[in-house]
């Protein structure tokens, strides 16, 4: 259970934007180790990242390939890390890659990830050949398969039909004998080429096993630094995933998850008038209960041995969930439909709330009543480990007061939390005890944008509101509101972070941006944008402690935390705080 009176301080960093010295061209475990040490350097007691799941072509970490399986890419993949890998073709292999020579500002996935798998497919050459000995790292791969037998065997042959059809994941595409776990069983059976293929699925488990092993690893690093990590849990999980190819009877798949339209997303006009389609397929929570919840309780399990908490994201879809009648790829179809057209196409459906909408109050009470449920066996099946909710978007009245009953935080983002009635921030000392506390998400605009932006308006043809908006800004800042600053200053930056750690919160976290005072951006949401998921940091962590254009943000931070009290107590190894 998370005490929210021990108040704590962290960063959030991608861990694909991490840059050590001899990496391969993304973030990858043993920069996570710096970042660990890093923190722990600067007062700094939680280390927050985005999921670390296996991705899929588009890259994003919130549409993996497998609920459960890690991404390999993001293994340390050296010759001291890797069981078999020969030194002579390592070099190689990163010589033929010719990653050296690739702009290193933003990670280019084709060729990372061919050459980090060409590298793990080396050295599985070497290592089975010691699979029949009694090595040590021989008894510990066996133990690991044995260990995850409830969902790797499906993943290790989902894995491999993807290579089998060119890297393609749609499994709706694929021959309809192998549109399924079933039946890809009895063709991979009789299949010309099995042992091939398995072979092929031997090494996607030692992917798996390596990945674990890294990430493990690292808990035990981070507990020995007093830093606790924390994952991240999509809510969702992608149509083209092993998950639901093996186990269609968990999802309905004629829906797509997604988001109502709200004020702060609006990147296109179909999100405007439609909302945000995500793609996902919606649960059924009838076949979950039938098998007590298997599915979840496996992933948050393999979660909960890697990390110390983790963040549920988008937790309203345990209660109710946004739903279209069609997928993602047809939502040029509906943007310049009124809803009575649209109804014509899919049959009499139009986007809608899951099972059911909040109205009357009578579905609200069921809705509570089933996220209660859920949110009980996700805390149960997470032991001591501390669980964090994403309660971003249009909330509904009853799901604050029902997390926090359950000891769960939610978020809160103060330039998000107005008064109605006069638009004023919410002061700090307002916020729930029992809160993340952060200026922005992944998703979010860095603090120097939005401050540029606002005075960019302020500055406008149009300006008197955004006027108004710096006033309320500095008032919540507790600066001079006749005065405001025209730029992102450091006496402003120094303001945003003490407001942040003054408040009564339990956890504040920084993007790492903010904290630097940059304008990195990781991801905009209905943005199509070869910098999404792929954008890296200028300077290694350390690097930038040196660096004068940063070394005084960090050192404020660092000092604040120590002011304001947010100073992590000292814990027993793997214990929670």
């Amino acid at each position: 259970m998370i005490d929210p009176k021990k108040k704590l301080c962290g960063v959030l960093i991608p861990v694909f934007s991490l840059r050590r010295s001899g990496d391969l061209g993304i973030g990858d475990t043993k920069a996570v180790r710096e970042a660990i040490e890093f923190c722990a350097r600067n007062n700094m007691s939680v280390l927050q990242v985005l999921p670390i799941n296996e991705t899929s072509g588009d890259n994003s970490p919130y549409n993996a390939i497998s609920s459960t399986a890690l991404d390999p890419v993001l293994c340390t993949i050296d010759v001291e890390s890797i069981p078999g890998l020969d030194a002579s073709d390592y070099q190689r292999l990163v010589d033929e890659s010719k990653i050296a020579q690739l702009d290193q500002n933003s990670v280019h996935y084709p060729v990372v990830k061919k050459l980090k798998i060409d590298l793990l497919r080396a050295a599985w050459q070497n290592f089975r050949k010691q699979l029949d000995g009694k090595s040590a790292e021989a008894k510990e791969f066996a133990a690991f398969e044995k260990e995850h037998a409830d969902w790797l065997p499906a993943y290790t042959l989902y894995r491999t039909l993807i290579d089998v059809n060119g890297g393609n994941g749609c499994w709706t595409q694929w021959q309809k004998e192998v549109q399924d776990f079933s039946g890809a069983k009895k063709w991979f059976e009789k299949a010309p080429n099995k042992k091939a293929l398995e072979d092929d699925r031997r090494f996607a488990s030692f992917a798996q096993w390596l990945a674990f092993k890294q990430w493990k690893e690292l808990r035990t690093f981070a507990d020995s630094k007093n830093v606790a990590l924390m994952g991240d849990i999509p809510f969702g999980v992608s149509r083209f995933s092993a998950d639901v190819w093996a186990e269609r009877e968990l999802f309905d798949i004629d829906w797509s998850g997604g988001a109502p339209p709200e004020p702060f997303f609006q990147a296109d006009e179909f999100t405007r008038k439609w909302g945000q389609n995500w793609g996902i397929p919606i649960y059924k929570w009838k076949a979950h209960e039938t098998s007590n919840y298997k599915w979840w309780r496996q992933r948050v399990r393999c979660l909960t041995d890697v990390f110390h908490y983790f963040r549920i994201d988008h937790v309203l879809g345990f209660f109710r969930m946004y739903s279209f009648p069609w997928i993602p790829e047809r939502n040029g179809e509906f943007v310049d439909l009124t809803e009575e057209e649209a109804e014509l196409i899919t049959g009499g459906k139009l986007p809608q709330f899951l099972p059911r909408p909040d109205k009357p109050e009578k579905n609200a009470l069921l809705n509570a009543k089933d996220g209660e449920k859920l949110l009980k066996m996700i805390m149960e099946a997470s032991g001591k480990n501390g669980v964090v909710a994403e309660d971003l978007g249009m909330v509904p009245d009853y799901v604050r007061p029902l997390i926090h009953k359950l000891g769960i935080p939610g978020f809160a983002i103060p330039i998000f939390e107005r008064n109605e009635e006069d638009r004023s921030f919410i002061d700090k000392d307002e916020l729930h005890p029992l809160s993340l506390v952060t200026y922005g998400t992944h998703d979010h605009w860095p603090l120097a944008m939005y401050y540029d932006d606002l005075v960019a308006r302020w500055h406008g043809p149009d300006g008197h509101e955004a006027w108004l908006d710096v006033q309320r800004l500095m008032r919540f800042l507790s600066l001079d509101e006749e005065n405001p600053p025209t730029s992102f200053t450091p006496e402003l930056h120094k303001a945003f972070m003490r407001t942040l750690l003054e408040s009564p919160c339990w956890l504040a976290v920084n993007m790492i941006s903010d904290l630097l005072g940059t304008r990195e951006q990781f991801n905009a949401p209905g943005v199509s944008s070869g910098l999404n998921w792929s954008r890296r940091l200028e300077l290694t962590l350390e690097d930038f402690e040196k660096d004068a254009r940063y070394s005084g943000n960090i050192k404020m931070l660092s000092e604040l935390i120590r002011e304001t009290g947010r100073l992590a107590q000292e814990r027993a190894t793997g214990s929670i705080r």
